[in-house]
């Protein structure tokens, strides 16, 4: 009945107690039967008996011990299960918010150049052209009735049709502007969708590649912080090399991209005297196993100390008062989760820094 009790293990650790007072169970009844056989066999050999209850008593005690160690085993083992199923869920609310995390600061990355198409727009619409065509119309439409002699007679008259003819062509580049902001603005709109998309799978397990120019790509990141870097002072140089159409996440791309440049910014923001420039290089290089995208976003801002480049990836980390460090991990990520790698370079404190991305040269094969 002990045995069958005791059967039930749990872990190594209540095996093995379990198994220690089952043997100690049969150690006492095979002391017993033995005690029993001494004394049918030699009549009243007491002192045998004696000595055998007194070695019984002390394998009892041994097992009431073993039961107790049993017991605590098993209380610390919940323990155990309870603490583990605590760390589980605390990992989960982590990993949650280290994604709301990086939605957060990549779509605000973002919505910097959505404010700035939204202004652009809503000026040209409020100092548009257009009210002085209506008062053309309104001119024309007060000489109705005589308006072929207003035309060619009347000082104002004979003015109208050239000015009608500038009208046109102004209002025509007002709708051109308005169209390439527009168009700046939903490109910014699906790139946010787009980041927050990704984010809602957990950053996903694949990339989604299309073709794509790397130069037009490289062209809307710096639509995207192009007031951003005219109100600091920045000058953006663009070296790139002619490269073919590739197989690339272009949201992914441009998450890292638009990072990069603005954290370039902020590290030349704290260099003052200096003429601030960031230059981006991108070409192809053969590293050995096939060939590779190299792009390069340098600065010449505030640097970085040999100690923080170790670290300059890891979640958390910044250097910045109102830094989050958010930024350079979901950058190194997304490198990653696109077959590539994200890199770091600077000589020290006040000499700049070059962030380097390095992705596959996939070609599509209609491109080959």
């Amino acid at each position: 009945m002990l045995e069958q009790t005791l059967s039930e293990a749990d872990g190594p650790g209540q095996t093995r107690l379990r198994a220690e007072i089952v043997r100690q169970n049969k150690i006492i009844q095979a002391l017993m039967k033995r005690a029993d056989r001494s004394t049918n066999a030699q009549g009243s050999d007491f002192g045998a008996f004696q000595t055998t209850i007194m070695l019984g008593n002390q394998v009892r005690l041994r097992t009431v011990d073993l039961e107790a160690a049993l017991h605590e085993n098993e209380k610390i083992t919940r323990q155990l299960h309870e603490s583990q199923s605590a760390l589980f869920a605390t990992a989960r609310k982590a990993g949650m918010a280290e994604v709301a995390s990086n939605v957060l600061h990549n779509v605000g990355n973002v919505l910097n150049g959505v404010n700035v198409s939204a202004s652009v727009v809503s000026n040209l619409v409020r100092s548009s052209k257009s009210k002085r065509l209506a008062q053309a119309v309104g001119l024309m439409n007060e000489h109705a009735a005589d308006l072929g002699d207003f035309l060619t007679r009347d000082e104002k008259g004979k003015l109208l049709p050239g000015y009608l003819n500038k009208l046109v062509a102004t209002l025509a580049e007002e709708h051109g502007s308005i169209v390439e902001e527009l168009g700046s603005l939903t490109r910014s709109i699906d790139h946010i969708k787009e980041i927050i998309a990704t984010q809602q799978s957990y950053a996903g397990t694949s990339s989604h590649a299309e073709a794509a120019q790397i130069r037009d790509l490289l062209q809307d990141a710096v639509n995207m912080t192009a007031d951003s870097m005219a109100r600091h002072g920045v000058d953006v140089v663009s070296e790139v090399a002619d490269v073919p159409v590739l197989l690339l996440d272009k949201h992914l791309l441009l998450q890292i991209l638009v990072n990069l440049m603005s954290n370039a910014k902020h590290a030349m923001y704290a260099m003052c005297g200096v003429l601030h420039q960031m230059t981006l290089r991108v070409h192809g290089v053969d590293v050995g196993d096939g060939l590779r995208l190299r792009i390069e976003i340098q600065d010449n801002g505030a640097g970085i100390p040999p100690e923080n480049l170790v670290r300059l990836f890891a979640h958390g980390f910044t250097t910045r008062k109102d830094g989050h460090g958010f930024g350079l991990h979901s950058c190194a990520l997304a490198a990653k989760q696109m077959g590539g790698t994200l890199t770091a370079h600077s000589d020290g404190v006040g000499k700049g820094a070059t962030f380097t991305l390095e992705l596959p040269m996939n070609i599509p094969v209609q491109a080959r």
